[in-house]
C-alpha cells in the first residue's frame, strides 16, 4: 500500500464524518467521541506495529484499517442513537457495507481489500475465528488490541467521572451492588466474559478485565501494565476475596506474557 492512497483514504474519511455532524450537542458528542477514538487507535496500532518491526507497506495497511474500523458507528449512531450493537445492529457490518457503497477502497489491491474488509469484520467478535491466514491473523490482531487499549483507556477514564459521553449508549447498565459469580469463574479460568452475562456496571468492568486475555503482543501487555488499567479497574469494584484473587491471577498472567 502507498501513503498516497492511506492520505486519500484520511481526506474520504474527515469528508464522511463530517456528515454526520449534529446541531444537537447530544448527538455532536456521540460522533465526536468516535472520531477521537479512532485517532486514537491509529495512533497504538502504529506502535504496536512499529514494535513487531513492519515494513512501511504494512504499516499503511495497518493505520487504514484503524481508520475505518469503526465507520459503521457513525450510521449507526445516526439511525439508532445508540452505540449498542445489541440494540440497533452489527457496526462492523454496517460499515463493511458503508465502505462498499462508496467505492473508497477500489484504489487498493484485491488483496489490501480483502484483508481489510476482513480486519474490520473480525474486529468486534469474541474470538478470531481458528485458522485464519497467516497475514490476516495478523493484521485483524493489530486491530484488535488497538481498540482495546484505547476503550481500556476510556473506560479506566470514565470510572473516575460522574459522567462520560456515549457511555451510557454503550453499556446501559446499572449502577447496582454487588457482581455475577459466573464472570468471576470465567476470569479465574483464563477466560473471556459474555456480554449476555452482565448484569450491573461492576460486571461490566469485570469483562473488561476479561479482555487481557485476547491481548496478543509484548507492546499491548507493556502498556496495561504501564497505565495501570488492572488497578483502576480492580479499585472500583467491591473488595472482596474473589476480585484480590481475580487481581492475583490476572497480575501472574501478565508477568508471565511479558517475561516471554
Amino acid at each position: 500500500m502507498q501513503v498516497e492512497q492511506l492520505h486519500a483514504l484520511k481526506d474520504w474519511f474527515n469528508q464522511y464524518v463530517k456528515c454526520f455532524y449534529h446541531d444537537d450537542p447530544d448527538v455532536q458528542a456521540g460522533i465526536r467521541l468516535k472520531e477521537e477514538h479512532t485517532r486514537r487507535v491509529c495512533e497504538k496500532i502504529l506502535r504496536i506495529a512499529d514494535s513487531l518491526n513492519l515494513g512501511t507497506g504494512d504499516l499503511y495497511l495497518a493505520e487504514t484499517i484503524a481508520l475505518l474500523h469503526d465507520i459503521g458507528r457513525f450510521k449507526q449512531f445516526a439511525l439508532y442513537q445508540t452505540f449498542n450493537d445489541r440494540r440497533s445492529e452489527n457496526h462492523a457490518l454496517l460499515g463493511i457495507r458503508e465502505l462498499e457503497r462508496s467505492g473508497t477502497l477500489n484504489t487498493l489491491t484485491e488483496e489490501e481489500r480483502n484483508l481489510l474488509v476482513k480486519a474490520i469484520e473480525y474486529h468486534n467478535l469474541r474470538t478470531l475465528p481458528p485458522d485464519l491466514p497467516e497475514r490476516l491473523s495478523l493484521f485483524s490482531k493489530l486491530i484488535r488490541d488497538a481498540d482495546k487499549l484505547d476503550i481500556l483507556d476510556m473506560f479506566t477514564r470514565s470510572l473516575s467521572r460522574t459522567h462520560e459521553p456515549g457511555q451510557e449508549q454503550i453499556s446501559g447498565l446499572p449502577d447496582t451492588p454487588g457482581y455475577s459469580e459466573v464472570l468471576i469463574r470465567n476470569l479465574m479460568e483464563g477466560e473471556l466474559c459474555h456480554y449476555d452475562d452482565m448484569k450491573n456496571l461492576n460486571d461490566r468492568k469485570l469483562l473488561m478485565l476479561s479482555w487481557v486475555y485476547d491481548l496478543n503482543f509484548p507492546y499491548s501487555f507493556s502498556e496495561v501494565t504501564r497505565n495501570g488499567y488492572i488497578e483502576k479497574i480492580v479499585s472500583c469494584l467491591p473488595e472482596t476475596g474473589d476480585i484480590q484473587k481475580v487481581y492475583g491471577h490476572l497480575r501472574d498472567y501478565i508477568t508471565r506474557k511479558l517475561a516471554r
